[in-house]
């Protein structure tokens, strides 16, 4: 980093020093400013510049200040996303309601319209739903479980590919949903493994920078973690929303056409 290397620089003349300290006192200031410029605000010349840059292990002022602004950027944006530790109770309460909303909007993003289709048509004409999650999925399935029980769904959620349970079903008549924040749960990946081996139709809720799971199954729907701090916070938020819309979808396909569950 460059700001760094300004910090912690050792060899620097008495005009290079000049430089640096004004670069370090003025970091938003040094972001649009020519060489020539820079010289005349720090009473050095362009060729002192350049030959620090030169120190710091670039060809040119030109190179020095790409590089200058792309870490700039990056630590504005990190500075963005980490917790105001000196907010208010109530800001932080804001805080928090931001987060819900990105994180929503994000996730929503994410939703290809004709996977969704795929996937809810699958869901409202199959006789039962199993899900598939553990650690703090397997409880937020649960939840979702509970509320399509209410619908008269059959439905259950299991931490582990279970054979015996898995050969009593008809490929036709049930859907598996397997959700994992990583998608390289060797646990949730191996049951997708089985799972598709028994013609079983499984739909992914995972992320989408790993995609073990995701190519493992029929269709994916993807999980926002966010670059928060909180991102845990983020990341069950996005998993949260995605089984409501699940639950809501399937509601609302009930209500229009009826289906009977077994």
């Amino acid at each position: 980093m460059i700001i760094q290397q300004l910090q912690e620089g050792t060899n620097f003349t008495h005009q290079e020093k000049a430089i640096v300290q004004f670069i370090l006192e003025n970091q938003e200031a040094a972001l649009d400013k020519t060489a020539k410029e820079l010289a005349s605000l720090t009473l050095t010349s362009p060729a002192t510049i350049n030959r620090l840059c030169k120190k710091l292990g670039f060809k040119s002022y030109h190179e020095f200040q790409l590089r200058y602004v792309s870490e700039h950027a990056q630590n504005k944006k990190n500075d963005r996303t980490k917790l105001d530790v000196t907010a208010s109770n109530m800001e932080l309460s804001a805080t928090v309601e931001g987060l819900y909303r990105e994180t929503v909007r994000h996730t929503q993003q994410m939703i290809e319209k004709n996977s969704l289709n795929r996937i809810i048509n699958r869901l409202v004409h199959s006789k039962r739903i199993d899900f598939y999650a553990n650690d703090a999925n397997f409880t937020r399935v649960q939840g979702t479980c509970l509320k399509l029980s209410s619908l008269g769904i059959n439905t259950q959620v299991f931490n582990t590919y279970n054979d015996f349970y898995i050969d009593t079903l008809m490929d036709n008549d049930s859907i598996a949903i397997i959700v994992s924040h990583t998608g390289c749960n060797p646990v949730m990946v191996n049951a997708a493994l089985e799972l598709r081996r028994k013609n079983i139709y499984t739909v992914a809720l995972t992320s989408n920078v790993d995609r073990k799971l995701d190519l493992l199954c029929n269709d994916s729907l993807y999980i926002y973690s966010g670059h928060y701090e909180l991102t845990s916070l983020q990341y069950g938020v996005s998993v949260d929303y995605l089984l409501d819309v699940i639950y809501t979808c399937l509601v609302a396909r009930k209500r229009k056409e009826p289906v009977e569950y077994n």
